[in-house]
């Protein structure tokens, strides 16, 4: 994110006279500006901006003398959380602070290592418990925000917008699934929802930001890491004689299946692998070019799986490319460039002499913008297309039997701008838009943003958001046996209004926000139901956008401010999700309506190199999708939708780890007591209606019981 500051207070004569102590990037900033009287402040757009700090002594500049000649300055070894000095710098929130004036939370690769979960190495982990965020299954890699399904969130992975990322098994409603994102390889995650800048993707709903970690310009890193289900090496160092870039790479293989242990025969368990690299070299002072690439395979675990009979063999492989190249140019401009790949494939084969299943997904795409200061402020805008292409080859198992097979082409476009800047009296502000479209449907949409912010004194401040989303039909939605080519863009408007209290060592924010939803898909009908008392299953209809809703809440979230010791945060919220059928008139309750939601994830730094940490995810339960209604604990064919819910959710882990250190090698005990209480947890499952008496069977599924899970991590350096 940019720093904004007046060349008046930072001057080209200022250096860095000590190697900070903290271990989180604004700490670290905050420390070597209080050197010379500054400090930093939050502004528009999660800028920085540095100011003088009226309580601060600003040394004498004879104590600040730029280094001889001569004189060869040799970095010291990085901390072992990965921050490394280099020429460049970058500068993002505190960890667990939420962004200026959207709504969302910022965590930085310390946090999310401290809080992943050794039992899956799972980098995105501590994301399911970040507030708004409900973890839908303990088995699954996807999550829901303030009662928006995972396909209407958007992830990003180092400037690609792409869902593709995650293990599982294809051809399962219910399968597992898992990122590919093994624990340790982030730098930066960051969730936003309601109103906010949408500058990477046509998404209805929140977004997850995520960066993948660079290597150190300093030493050579060498680590080797084995989890609870998977074993990794990661590897990191300099680029070069001159040191001017950097290189990473790592690989994670597993050696128990995901899920761990499978409760029934709804269950498939499967074997996974990844890897990740990632270079970065400053070609210029003025040109720096940057590589990714991320992929990974799992397959069906049919040794460890008692219940293989539904496959005979399962295989997901999934792939990201990407290449920036981004230049600094005169007259306080700096533009970005980027090409990027990403693939996607699936294949499950049955039982002997049954059909299989193929699902193909690719996607090309350019992407360039640029970033200036103007009218002081910052104005961001740019372009990007993709061109995609999908196939699909499979048996749709439902009611009679169906060959889906098709093979499409498309693309899309879209250009965006964005402004953000600073107004007298300490308030920020920022507006831009969003146009895009799409060939699948032949159509387009406009996405505007406004967000403000002011800060009050005694550290109190207003903010408030409103804009609009869109997202186009997947290509099954449209081209699929029941596609429907006369899809619109799914539509909705975001209103949030909140207010903040900074004290020395705590945040409290509350939000209340609103959502109001139009042109939703409903899924083709394939479900048993009442109607005047008769037991029926309605013709099957296409996709069709058929849906309107609302969703409206209270988001409350408390976090320290100072997280050199203690990280985390502690948020609650309640959102009534609601939905409208348009063709019938019939309102219920939205999939995901998670009414109430507490999460709580903090860990705590001890003497001795000793870390411990809690997560509590707790929540009302999901309605099970479908018309039933439950009589004496019997789940039966009903005349509504989504009237009979889970039980509610609750779960607590408990994580600690020691590390201990050798000369320049380090070694990292850890372990975690999952579920603790051995909740009896529920989620949804791919169940059977029987046709004569109505008796609906495996809607619900048991989740993780209690489980210890231990590891080590060995560091060395050279």
């Amino acid at each position: 994110l940019p720093i904004i500051f007046s060349s008046e207070i930072v001057t080209a004569d200022m250096r860095v006279t000590s190697e900070p102590r903290a271990t989180n990037t604004r700490d670290i900033l905050n420390e070597l500006l209080a050197a010379h009287g500054l400090k930093a402040e939050a502004g528009p757009g999660g800028t920085l901006l540095v100011v003088r700090d009226p309580r601060a002594v600003r040394p004498s500049p004879a104590h600040i003398s730029p280094p001889r000649t001569d004189e060869r300055v040799t970095p010291s070894r990085a901390p072992t959380d990965g921050a490394t000095f280099t020429d460049r710098v970058t500068v993002h929130a505190a960890d667990g602070q939420v962004e200026p004036a959207a709504s969302g939370m910022a965590l930085d690769g310390r946090t999310l290592r401290a809080m992943s979960n050794p039992a899956q190495s799972d980098g995105l982990d501590a994301v399911r418990a970040m507030p708004g965020v409900a973890a839908d299954d303990d088995f699954r890699a996807d999550f829901s925000v303030r009662g928006s399904p995972y396909r209407q969130i958007g992830i990003v992975v180092d400037g690609v917008a792409t869902r593709w990322l995650q293990h599982t098994v294809y051809g399962r409603k219910d399968a597992s699934s898992l990122s590919m994102f093994g624990s340790g390889i982030l730098d930066r995650g960051t969730l936003q929802s309601g109103a906010f800048p949408r500058l990477y993707d046509e998404t209805l709903g929140a977004q997850l930001d995520l960066s993948i970690k660079e290597g150190s310009r300093d030493t050579t890193h060498f680590a080797g890491l084995a989890g609870g289900t998977s074993a990794a090496f990661l590897a990191d160092g300099p680029l070069g004689s001159n040191r001017r870039g950097s290189w990473t790479a790592g690989v994670r293989n597993s050696y128990r299946s995901w899920p761990p242990e499978t409760r029934s025969p709804q269950d498939s368990a499967f074997a996974f692998a990844d890897m990740h690299a990632k270079l970065v070299y400053d070609v210029t002072a003025t040109q720096q070019v940057t590589v990714t690439a991320l992929g990974g395979r799992s397959t069906l675990d049919t040794m460890d799986d008692p219940f293989d009979g539904a496959f005979g063999a399962g295989t997901d492989r999934a792939a990201l490319v990407t290449a920036g190249w981004q230049s600094t140019l005169p007259a306080r401009t700096v533009l970005r460039q980027r090409l990027f790949y990403v693939g996607q494939q699936l294949a499950s084969t049955p039982a002997p002499h049954e059909v299989g299943s193929r699902l193909v997904n690719r996607a090309i795409g350019y992407r360039a913008d640029a970033m200036r200061g103007v009218l002081g402020g910052v104005l961001d805008a740019g372009a990007e297309l993709s061109a995609l292409s999908a196939v699909r080859d499979r048996a749709l198992v439902g009611r009679t039997a169906l060959l889906d097979a098709f093979t499409a082409t498309w693309a899309t476009h879209a250009a965006f701008v964005d402004f953000a800047r600073m107004l007298p009296g300490r308030a920020s502000f920022e507006a831009g838009a969003r146009a895009s479209d799409s060939t699948l449907v032949r159509d387009r949409a406009v996405s505007p943003w406004i967000l403000t912010s002011v800060r009050l004194a005694r550290g109190w401040t207003v903010k408030a958001s409103a804009g609009s989303s869109h997202q186009f039909p997947d290509v099954d939605a449209v081209m699929g046996a029941a596609g429907s080519p006369s899809l619109v863009p799914e539509a909705a408007t975001h209103v949030d209004v909140g207010i903040a209290r900074q004290w020395a060592r705590l945040m409290w924010q509350t939000t209340a926000f609103t959502r109001v939803e139009r042109h939703i898909l409903r899924a083709p009908t394939d479900g048993w139901r009442l109607a005047d008392g008769v037991l029926v299953q309605p013709p099957i209809t296409p996709f069709h956008n058929a849906l309107t809703g609302s969703s409206r809440g209270v988001e409350i979230i408390v976090t320290p401010r100072e997280t050199t010791r203690l990280a985390g945060w502690m948020s609650y919220t309640f959102a009534a999700t609601r939905q409208t059928d348009a063709t019938t008139g019939e309102t219920f309750a939205a999939d995901f309506d998670r009414r109430h939601a507490f999460n709580a994830d903090g860990f705590v730094t001890l003497p001795r190199q000793m870390v411990v940490g809690l997560v509590v995810r707790a929540a009302s339960g999901l309605p099970i999708p479908g018309y039933f209604t439950a009589t004496n604990g019997t789940l039966l064919v009903g005349d509504r939708r989504n009237t009979v819910r889970l039980p509610p959710y609750i779960r607590l882990d408990a994580r600690m780890q020691r590390t201990f250190f050798a000369s320049r090698h380090a070694v990292t005990l850890f372990g975690e007591l999952l579920n603790v209480f051995d909740a009896d947890n529920r989620g949804i499952g791919d169940g059977v209606v029987d046709p004569i008496i109505g008796i609906a069977s495996g809607f619900m599924r048991s989740l993780s019981p209690r489980r210890a899970t231990f590891g080590i991590q060995l560091d060395l350096s050279r």
